[in-house]
C-alpha cells in the first residue's frame, strides 16, 4: 500500500524542515545572547576595578590619611575615614596599610593591626595592581595603590569588591534583556514556521526530494520531444529552451532570461493571441504555436509557451506531391485527349483523306513539351514539365524561352530547383485563367541566371521593397499561409551572394530576374542558418 505510507515520510520530512529552520534561529539566539553576555561581564568588571581605583585614589589623596600613617594615632583618624569612604561608594572593603605591612583599616575592626593577608612590596615599590584575589573576606576585584607624601611613599590602600556582587550585577542585567531574548526566539521560530509553510505553499506541497526528480522527469521530456519548446514568464522573459527548440532558431543557452520580445521578435515575429501561425526562419519553415499557460492553484496567466515544428520537409514534400499530381493528371488528360485525336486520324485515314491527315498532325504536334527539348538537366527539365502540366490544369500557356540551357555535367542542386519552383508556383497562380507565364534558364559552371514572367496583375511599386518580407503577400486572404515562397527565395538568393530584381515583364504582370555566381553553388551545413541580422 504505497500510497498509505507515502504521507508519512513526507509529514517526518515537513518536521524536519521545520525543526531545521528553529533550530538555526534558537542557534542565532544563544550566540548573540552569549556574546551580549561576554560584553556585559566585561564591561561591569571594568566598572567595578575603576570604581573601586577612584576609591583608593581618593583616600589615598586625602591629607588626614597621609599625616597620620605612620604615627601612633593612624588607627583612630584613618580607620573612620575608611569606613566612611567604603559606605558611600558602595565597595566591600578600604584597607589602608602603613610601610610595616601592617592594617590601618578593615571592614572587620578585629583585622585592624594584623598583617595583610596579600603581598604589598610591589606597591610600596611605586607600582599599582589590579586583579582578583582572595582575602580574608572572599574572593575580590582589587585594586591597589601607593601613597604618596608628596615624593615619598608612606603607605599603601587596597580597595575590593566582591565577586559575588559583581556576578549578582551581571545575572540582573541578564534578567533585564532575558525577556527580549526569549521573545525573539519566540518571534524567529513562528516567522520560520510561517516561512516554511508559504514556501512549500508556494511550490504546491512538492517536496526537497520530489523536486529533484521533477526536474529530472521535465529535462528528459523536453529534450526528447522532436517540437521545439520556448517558456515565456509574464515578464516576458525566457525560462525555458529546449535543443530542439536552439537548434530551430539558432539561438544558445545564453538566451534563457534575457527578453522575449528582444530575442524572438526578430525571428518569429511578434505573437500576441494564442493560436498558431507560419513563419520562416532561415530557410526553415515552421509552425509557431502560442498557448497561455495558468497557475494551476488560481487559474491565473503565468506566461505562455511556444511549441515549434519543423515544417522544412514536409513543405518540400508537399510541392513535390504537388507537381507530381499535377503531372499524373496532365498524364491522364492527354491520355483522353490522344485517344480522340486518334479517333480522327483513323477516320481520315479511313476515307483515304490522306492529304488531311498529314495537316492534322501538323497541327496537333505542336511545339515540343516545354521544357524537355529545351534544357538538359533532368532536375530542371522535371520542374519544368511539371509546372507546365499545372498550367494547363489552370488554364495558364506556359512557354520556356528557347535561349534556356543548362551546360552538360551540371546538375541543379536543391536551391535552384526550390528557387526555380517558388518563382513558377507564384506565376501561374497570378497569371490566373487564360494568362501566360514564361521562364527562361540559364545555368552552368559560371553560375545561374533565372527569369520567371507572368500577365498576371502584377506588383505595385510601393509594395516591391516588401514582397520578400515574411508574411507579406499580394494574394487574397485564405486560410492557406502565403508570405513564405519569395521570402526564402530572397534568403537562399542572399545566402548565394546573388541578387534579384523585380520589374514589369512584358507580358503584363510581374517579372523576376535572379542570378548567383559560381562558387557558391552548393549549400552547407552552415549555409542553412539565415544569414540576415
Amino acid at each position: 500500500m504505497p500510497n498509505a505510507e507515502s504521507p508519512r515520510p513526507r509529514r517526518r520530512l515537513r518536521l524536519r524542515l521545520a525543526g531545521l529552520q528553529v533550530a538555526i534561529v534558537l542557534g542565532l539566539v544563544v550566540v548573540v545572547a552569549a556574546v551580549v553576555m561576554a560584553f556585559e561581564d566585561r564591561r561591569i568588571q571594568e566598572a567595578a576595578y575603576e570604581r573601586a581605583r577612584t576609591v583608593a585614589l581618593e583616600v589615598a589623596d586625602e591629607p588626614h590619611v597621609i599625616d597620620a600613617l605612620n604615627t601612633d594615632d593612624d588607627v583612630g583618624t584613618i580607620a573612620p575615614l575608611a569606613r566612611l569612604a567604603r559606605e558611600t561608594s558602595g565597595v566591600d572593603y578600604v584597607v589602608v596599610v602603613g610601610l610595616d605591612d601592617i592594617r590601618v583599616s578593615h571592614p572587620d575592626p578585629e583585622r585592624i593591626g594584623e598583617p595583610v593577608s596579600t603581598d604589598h612590596s610591589l606597591i610600596r615599590e611605586g607600582q599599582s595592581f589590579r586583579g582578583v584575589e582572595r582575602g580574608t573576606i572572599g574572593v575580590t576585584l582589587r585594586v591597589k595603590e601607593p601613597i604618596y607624601d608628596g615624593e615619598e611613599i608612606v603607605g599603601t590602600i587596597s580597595v575590593g569588591i566582591l565577586q559575588s556582587a559583581v556576578r549578582a550585577d551581571l545575572a540582573s542585567v541578564v534578567l533585564g534583556f532575558a525577556p527580549w531574548i526569549l521573545g525573539a526566539a519566540g518571534a524567529g521560530t513562528l516567522v520560520s514556521l510561517a516561512a516554511a509553510r508559504s514556501i512549500r505553499r508556494r511550490i504546491f506541497g512538492v517536496e526537497p526530494d520530489e523536486v529533484a526528480a521533477l526536474l529530472q522527469s521535465q529535462n528528459a521530456l523536453l529534450y526528447s520531444v522532436r517540437d521545439g519548446v520556448v517558456g515565456i514568464d509574464d515578464a516576458g522573459a525566457i525560462t525555458l529552451l529546449n535543443a530542439e527548440a536552439m537548434r530551430l532558431l539558432g539561438l544558445g543557452g545564453d538566451a534563457v532570461g534575457r527578453d522575449a520580445g528582444e530575442v524572438l521578435d526578430p525571428v518569429v515575429g511578434r505573437l500576441d493571441d494564442d493560436g498558431a501561425r507560419q513563419v520562416l526562419v532561415g530557410e526553415r519553415v515552421l509552425v509557431v504555436s502560442r498557448r497561455t499557460a495558468f497557475d494551476s492553484a488560481g487559474g491565473d496567466a503565468v506566461g505562455y509557451t511556444l511549441t515549434l515544428q519543423d515544417r522544412t520537409v514536409l513543405e518540400s514534400t508537399l510541392r513535390e506531391l504537388a507537381g507530381q499530381r499535377g503531372l499524373a493528371d496532365a498524364l491522364r488528360s492527354q491520355t483522353h485527349e490522344f485517344a480522340n485525336r486518334l479517333h480522327v486520324l483513323s477516320g481520315y485515314l479511313s476515307v483515304g483523306a490522306h492529304a488531311e491527315a498529314e495537316e492534322y498532325i501538323r497541327r496537333i504536334a505542336g511545339p515540343a513539351e516545354a521544357g524537355a527539348a529545351v534544357v538538359s538537366e533532368p532536375g530542371v527539365a522535371g520542374v519544368l514539365a511539371a509546372n507546365a502540366a499545372v498550367a494547363r490544369e489552370h488554364g495558364v500557356e506556359f512557354a520556356a524561352d528557347p535561349d534556356s540551357r543548362t551546360e552538360a555535367g551540371w546538375t541543379a542542386d536543391d536551391d535552384v530547383l526550390t528557387v526555380l519552383s517558388n518563382l513558377l508556383s507564384n506565376a501561374i497562380e497570378a497569371a490566373g485563367d487564360g494568362g501566360r507565364v514564361e521562364a527562361h534558364v540559364v545555368a552552368g559552371e559560371q553560375g545561374v541566371r533565372l527569369r520567371v514572367g507572368d500577365s498576371g496583375p502584377g506588383i505595385a511599386p510601393a509594395d516591391v521593397d516588401r514582397v520578400f518580407e515574411r508574411g507579406v503577400t499580394t494574394k487574397d486572404e485564405t486560410d492557406v499561409p502565403h508570405g513564405i515562397g519569395l521570402a526564402l527565395v530572397d534568403r537562399i538568393v542572399a545566402r548565394r551572394r546573388g541578387r534579384i530584381d523585380v520589374r514589369r515583364s512584358h507580358l503584363g504582370g510581374a517579372e523576376f530576374a535572379l542570378d548567383w555566381p559560381a562558387g557558391a553553388d552548393r549549400p552547407t551545413a552552415t549555409d542553412q542558418e539565415d544569414p540576415r541580422p
